[in-house]
């Protein structure tokens, strides 16, 4: 939403959001084979949906793609991502069977991998930045999902050690940006528009970038120096 009121991804790591991608798809094929709560099952299908949305609006966004090409693309990494989570999902569930626990935790362990080392080129925007450009509606959404998920698996027949592990992972690390945006703001470069010096609230509504594109465009021009030439002469 925020991409969609700014007509930009400026700020955000494409390579994150498919290492996530990637992440949610290993993880939701886990939690299908290991017959976790529904709720825990389709969290990471719905996490995996919107980050698909965010690679798409890079591209629309910061790499002017037609919308054909971005279409098509989303097309594509649609039909990875239900051949992979099959393929894992059963992958998952033979191991299960055969009593491969090594396997099983390796799968398991995966997605907290994968999903954390995607946090690592979004810290070095930020750091080149000097700005962590997520919005604090997705950060402590992201916080809470993942500390409710973690106490959800406590209420499970047996506490899944391994499941908890990618949830507190995610916790952790977002914490971390937190700790980011607070020392940025401090410093005074948290939200800058970059390469312009002007300093934005990150939560700042669509309304209101809407309004200032629209007064920008009907604010009168300054004279030049002919105009000023021809309304003399008309004098």
């Amino acid at each position: 939403w925020q991409n969609f009121c700014r007509k930009s991804t400026e700020g955000v790591s494409v390579v994150m959001l498919y290492f996530w991608f990637a992440g949610n798809m290993f993880y939701g094929a886990y939690a299908v084979a290991d017959k976790l709560y529904f709720g825990l099952i389709i969290q990471p299908q719905i996490f995996a949906f919107f980050t698909l949305l965010n690679i798409l609006q890079v591209y629309w966004y910061a790499y002017k793609w037609s919308l054909t090409k971005t279409c098509s693309t989303g097309a594509i990494l649609c039909i990875a991502y239900a051949g992979l989570h099959i393929g894992f999902w059963k992958a998952e569930e033979r191991a299960i069977a055969n009593h491969n626990d090594g396997a099983v935790t390796f799968l398991g362990v995966l997605p907290a991998i994968v999903i954390a080392a995607g946090f690592f080129p979004e810290f070095y925007v930020c750091v080149k930045e000097q700005s962590v450009e997520m919005s604090n509606f997705f950060i402590m959404l992201d916080i809470m999902g993942g500390v409710f998920s973690t106490i959800s698996l406590a209420f499970d027949h047996t506490f899944d050690y391994v499941a908890s592990i990618t949830y507190l992972i995610v916790v952790l690390l977002d914490i971390v940006l937190v700790l980011m945006k607070v020392y940025f703001y401090i410093r005074g470069t948290q939200g800058r528009v970059h390469g312009s010096g002007i300093a934005v609230s990150s939560t700042s509504s669509c309304a209101g970038s809407q309004y200032s594109s629209k007064t920008s465009e009907t604010s009168p021009r300054p004279l030049a120096n002919n105009d000023n030439v021809e309304l003399q002469q008309l004098e």
